[in-house]
């Protein structure tokens, strides 16, 4: 009797200890994660000397997935806002995210949509531009964007 409850105790500690290793993602750690992200992806303080996009690439590189860094890369995502700044001749700073949940998915991933609000300019000739996108999280340990999907916005007659 006393073997059988020694196994049935082990048995409810390794059913805890796998239950408990798969963290979830707390909202606010999320929100908290992208906002950092996105400040770093579309900050630009002085439109006459703007960062380059690899510049701005190693900033966010850690917030992102191996594969989606690379897609990013390539589809030169992180030359946008400094072209544009550039070109406007005004600053980009990103004032708030809307994020909201979508769906969670069993790999413990969860897929977002949001909102960005971009200040361009300052003082009374700045304007507020709004992005949507998409977003899907993981945590393997640390968060990481595993895709990251933003409608194009006109600033003037550009679009980032």
């Amino acid at each position: 009797m006393k073997k059988w409850s020694v196994v049935s105790m082990l048995f409810i500690m390794l059913i805890g200890a796998v239950a408990c290793s798969k963290e979830t993602i707390k909202e606010t750690d999320v929100e908290n994660f992208v906002t950092e992200y996105k400040k770093d992806q579309y900050t630009i303080k002085d439109p006459s000397n703007v960062p380059t996009g690899e510049e701005i690439a190693d900033k966010v590189k850690r917030y992102l997935s191996k594969d989606t860094f690379d897609k990013k890369i390539a589809n030169r995502s992180f030359d946008l806002a400094p072209e544009v700044a550039s070109k406007i001749d005004k600053s980009i700073k990103l004032e708030d995210v809307k994020l909201k949940k979508e769906k969670e998915h069993d790999n413990g991933s969860i897929d977002y949509t949001y909102t960005l609000k971009l200040k361009i300019g300052t003082g009374q000739s700045s304007d507020i531009v709004e992005k949507n996108g998409q977003l899907t999280i993981s945590n393997d340990g640390e968060l990481k964007i595993t895709r990251d999907w933003e409608e194009k916005a006109k600033v003037g007659k550009e679009i980032l």
